[in-house]
């Protein structure tokens, strides 16, 4: 059903997660679209709804708990968000990493698995800016932000796990009485950790073993009743289903369409995933040791046998003893010579204990190999898989190396950019929604060539981006995707330029969004007035893009 449009009236933001890449180019984002005014107020104060992934959820649930205070005000928000993580000031892996490494921490914690990122839930809870629950968001109390979703994925069904105040909290398989009863009591840091909560970086968190203290909280008890719950759900980052958080976004806008009959009028989704990737490189050696696996696990093998040698010294530890003993040198028995005596005895007998027990332990793996190979290999292949033992190590060592590569590379890559494809497929072919999306991508206009550069749509009428906030751009898109600043971070000042990049990246799809509007015969005095002043700050952006900084 299509709803009436008012342009600019309803607005839903969707965060990417990319670690601080995202955090910072979403506070860009905010920060320019609280500058930018449309019928005499911030743009801002018409974001309705947000949905957020990973490192744009830090942004995302500061800025929410935030915004419900009756006495905001964005200028502090942002003074207060941007001082916590400037690189002098940002310890948030050094607490981590601290944390992690201080057991009275897990001794106060109990009820926390020792984890890295348990240690950064810990950290988080230590900044105010995330001090709080998630009951906040059941009983919003900002006059304009009504909707938000911070997304996790559950590792019980492999689906997006939402922790949201709009539709059914954590998903479908999920969802039931008890976790609605509890889910208010939830730390926000702990939704921080959850969203953000990258796989192979970190492990999963356990729901809700990680996240409730009191383990006699009657509803924390109803809730491990149940079988899902029982042995626990793993979170971990919500990027893995959906790292721009538009499939949350779209439930939202559905959810407010059937409430209130309108729908979202625009929902803007920032976006900092790469559009690079690194192509897949096999291992170009071809070199040979000569040595098959065969000889090589024989040879590590034979170390694990009863040797002549264990039992030669244990003879030869007490035959000294015996000889000093009948004081057959010298006629005399030397306290020294049964010292010596002794720990060669010693050391025969465990050699000699060591090398029966290692003997039988390796018969008993052997046979167990053997039994799952036997169990889980075809019996067509068994043959072919055995004689595996016959190749050289090298090749084996390259075969197993390229296997792990190019998994991990299906994993980090390919997977996430087919999964943004799919989401992105799905968000622009909804014809209800159609003079309703932007898309700003963190590399838009750093200049560079890019696959998708047919997508984008630069008007002729908007003065092309000068070179130096094409660099302030490059820099800001090439930042790493981690929750720390290193080094180059530091000389090349990223911080600042993807703030900056949010800010005039926005500017800039504002206005192309608005030509857009036009062309389709959408316009009114208010939009122009709006044009008018985004055309102001794009030539300021061009003139020095940190000026809003």
């Amino acid at each position: 059903m299509e709803t009436k449009f008012e342009a600019f009236e309803s607005i839903g933001l969707c965060f990417s997660g990319g670690g601080y890449r995202a955090t910072f180019f979403s506070l860009g984002v905010i920060s320019y679209l609280n500058k930018i005014e449309f019928k005499k107020k911030p743009l801002l104060s018409n974001v309705e709804a947000i949905s957020s992934v990973s490192g744009g959820t830090l942004l995302a649930v500061a800025y929410a708990k935030a915004v419900q205070d009756s006495n905001f005000k964005f200028d502090s928000f942002y003074d207060r968000f941007y001082s916590t993580f400037t690189p002098g000031a940002d310890r948030l892996l050094e607490n981590a990493i601290s944390k992690l490494e201080d057991n009275s921490v897990w001794k106060n914690s109990s009820y926390k698995k020792r984890s890295l990122i348990n240690a950064f839930a810990l950290a988080y809870s230590d900044l105010d800016i995330f001090k709080g629950k998630f009951e906040m968001f059941k009983n919003m109390t900002s006059l304009n932000l009504k909707h938000v979703c911070f997304n996790a994925t559950d590792f019980s069904f492999g689906l997006a796990f939402r922790f949201q105040s709009t539709g059914k909290f954590g998903n479908n398989p999920l969802n039931c009485t008890e976790i609605n009863k509890i889910n208010g009591k939830i730390d926000l840091a702990d939704i921080v950790a959850s969203s953000s909560c990258f796989p192979i970086g970190f492990e999963p968190l356990l729901f809700p073993d990680d996240y409730f203290k009191d383990r006699n909280d009657l509803d924390y008890k109803a809730l491990k009743r149940l079988d899902n719950f029982a042995k626990g759900v793993g979170i971990m980052d919500g990027g893995i289903v959906d790292n721009q958080g538009i499939g949350s976004m779209m439930n939202i806008n559905k959810s407010m369409e059937g409430k209130r009959g309108k729908a979202l009028d625009l929902i803007i989704v920032n976006d900092v995933g790469s559009y690079k990737m690194v192509p897949w490189l096999g291992d170009s050696s071809t070199g040979s040791s000569q040595v098959t696996v065969r000889k090589m696990v024989l040879k590590l093998l034979n170390y694990f046998r009863f040797h002549w040698a264990y039992w030669a010294t244990l003879l030869a530890g007490i035959v000294l003893m015996l000889i000093n003993s009948l004081e057959l040198i010298k006629g005399r028995a030397w306290p020294s010579i049964y010292v010596l005596g002794g720990v060669v005895t010693g050391i025969g007998f465990c050699l000699s204990l060591i090398g029966v027990a290692a003997g039988y332990l390796k018969s008993d793996v052997l046979r167990k190999v053997k039994s799952v190979f036997e169990k889980n290999v075809p019996e067509e292949l068994l043959d072919e898989v055995m004689s595996f033992q016959r190749l050289d190590i090298d090749l084996v060592k390259r075969m197993l190396i390229e296997r792990a590569t190019s998994g991990a590379k299906m994993v980090s890559d390919v997977f996430l950019k087919q999964i943004r494809r799919l989401n992105y497929n799905l968000i622009y072919s909804k014809e209800e929604l159609k003079n309703r999306i932007i898309t700003s991508t963190v590399y838009k206009l750093n200049g560079k060539e890019t696959l998708y550069k047919n997508n984008f749509k630069h008007n002729i009428q908007i003065t092309p981006a000068g070179k130096q906030l094409k660099q302030v751009a490059l820099i800001a898109s090439e930042a790493p995707t981690s929750l720390w600043w290193d080094k180059e971070d530091v000389s090349t000042d990223r911080m600042d330029s993807l703030i900056a990049c949010g800010q005039f990246t926005t500017c800039f799809n504002l206005m192309n969004y608005i030509l857009e509007l036009k062309e389709n015969d959408i316009s009114s005095k208010e939009i122009d007035d709006m044009y008018k002043l985004l055309e102001k700050d794009w030539r300021k952006f061009n003139e020095n893009p940190l000026f809003m900084v």
